[in-house]
């Protein structure tokens, strides 16, 4: 997994606990490396799990509501740091239902060894319907990005969850009115 993940997690850690919580955070969760991540290096996501499995230990908050609240936070970061890529699209809508075909393809222009998840959205209705998969079990982290997409272009629609695997490697959501 792109270095990129890891340096916006300990960021979000840093912002959400401060430079000793997050510290004590990459200390906890026994990293090889200590936590000292560039953006273009390449990790295992199975450190993305150890660290935020460590910061659910520190703070007391749930695992799920933690990677959900990164990736609401991930979302804004990809505002300032792709700025113009998510410039492109004028809503969440217009955004989301390009994730695969576009968004993604991008990222493997930028770091071609990427294995970015498949992301799909359609419309039924006045509902937008998400699906997410991947190797990895970020599910939750999916949800916050697509709560970070609503609250970025002031969709004012209800974000609820369809379905869920046990190990959060897939998922669906629905933004409904």
């Amino acid at each position: 997994m792109k270095g990129i993940f890891f340096s916006e997690l300990v960021g979000f850690l840093d912002l959400a606990g401060g430079p000793v919580f997050a510290e004590k955070v990459l200390a906890d969760a026994g990293l090889e490396h200590g936590g000292a991540y560039t953006r273009v290096g390449q990790y295992p996501w199975q450190e993305a799990v150890r660290v935020v499995e460590a910061a659910s230990r520190e703070s007391g908050a749930d695992f799920a509501s933690l990677c959900n609240q990164f990736g609401s936070y991930l979302f804004e970061r990809f505002t300032v740091l792709y700025g113009d890529i998510v410039g492109r699209y004028a809503s969440a809508e217009a955004l989301l239902s390009h994730v695969g075909d576009h968004i993604h393809e991008e990222v493997k222009v930028l770091y071609p060894d990427a294995k970015p998840p498949e992301v799909r959205a359609y419309s039924e209705g006045e509902t937008l319907r998400v699906e997410y998969a991947s190797h990895r079990p970020f599910a939750h982290i999916a949800h916050g990005l697509v709560a970070g997409a609503m609250k970025h272009f002031g969709d004012e629609r209800k974000l609820e969850w369809v379905h869920a695997s046990e190990d959060g490697s897939s998922a669906g959501f629905a933004l409904t009115r």
